[in-house]
């Protein structure tokens, strides 16, 4: 499954959209995954999008407990030769939602799927079922506008992106923004991953860790960016960072996907009147997430301990650093 992306999907919906015969419903197989099969479809007779994931036999579905909210419907197939003996469940796009936006979820539903192939069948429909229901919840929450924490991490985030747009990457750099996805650092760049913490406030840069996994993985380099960011009437505002990164990803005919992120992340054009603050970068540095680096790690964790989240003090870390520009190097990229 890896290397779909959101435009492979669109292109396989394109292919689909075409009803024939008073048909209901029209499937392109996508890929397996162990025993789940996973297709493409489309619903008529309004043509709408779809994800279906089947697993094996028949297990007992109470509709009325599959999630529910805003964007996409979630229902189990039946009377479908192709899912005779299979429970195969749907998610459908709902004409109201954004479709940018159910191809990003879509794809981030895969991911969780591929990750949670090894486990019995049973376990992974429930993997499945609850990222569709953190999807759902966020699809249903009320949008208001970024705090100024929000908007100086989100800043930061895309001050990054451009970083990485402006390297041999170019506008593949978008690919690697995982942040939005709920991936475990902001960015996944070839194999290895870096996590941006920003701040605009005075003092120590307290940065807080969200998961045991964000400074603890199977990636390498990973990296922990600290990015301290100041008011400057010199400086670009967190619209004008959008704005500048729009006609750049226009260029490249990524803009569409840069757009449904931006959506994710919460940042919505009617809130821009509220996101002009100028700020400059202050200072930067990048630590290795190794070694003597104080942090949470899994091995070191008893058992027990599921999950955590911890506040780290980057001005107390007396371990070295370097610079954004020695950061790209470690990547390779130029």
């Amino acid at each position: 499954m890896t290397g779909w992306t959101e435009e492979g999907l669109a292109r396989a919906w394109r292919a689909l959209a075409r009803q024939e015969a008073g048909e209901d419903w029209r499937f392109v197989h996508l890929t397996g995954m162990g025993a789940v099969s996973v297709e493409a479809g489309c619903h008529f007779p309004l043509g709408r999008e779809a994800l279906i994931v089947s697993f094996p036999g028949s297990w007992p579905i109470n509709q009325a407990r599959l999630p529910e909210g805003k964007g996409f419907d979630v229902a189990c197939i039946e009377g479908q030769t192709v899912f005779a003996g299979k429970t195969a469940i749907a998610l459908v796009r709902r004409s109201e939602g954004s479709p940018d936006i159910f191809a990003i979820m879509v794809v981030d539903v895969l991911r969780t799927l591929e990750a949670a192939a090894n486990i019995s069948n049973r376990e992974v429909m429930d993997s499945f079922l609850e990222r569709v229901k953190e999807w759902q919840e966020f699809m249903a929450r009320t949008h208001r506008p970024l705090s100024p924490d929000t908007q100086i991490g989100l800043l930061g985030e895309l001050w990054m992106l451009r970083l990485l747009a402006d390297t041999s990457l170019g506008a593949g750099a978008l690919d690697c923004w995982q942040g939005p996805l709920r991936a475990a650092q902001d960015f996944r760049v070839r194999g290895g991953a870096i996590e941006v913490k920003s701040t605009a406030r005075t003092g120590s840069f307290l940065a807080r860790i969200n998961s045991i996994e964000q400074l603890d993985g199977d990636r390498a380099p990973l990296f922990l960016c600290a990015l301290r960011f100041e008011e400057n009437t010199d400086g670009i505002s967190l619209v004008g960072l959008v704005s500048e990164l729009r006609g750049k990803f226009g260029l490249a005919g990524v803009q569409r996907g840069f757009e449904a992120l931006l959506m994710v992340m919460g940042y919505l054009d009617e809130h821009a009147p509220l996101y002009g603050r100028p700020m400059t970068l202050k200072d930067s540095r990048a630590i290795r997430a190794e070694g003597d680096m104080p942090r949470l790690t899994r091995a070191a964790l008893p058992a027990a301990i599921r999950s955590a989240a911890y506040v780290l003090d980057l001005d107390a870390l007396e371990i070295p650093s370097v610079g954004l520009s020695e950061l790209i190097g470690e990547f390779g990229l130029d």
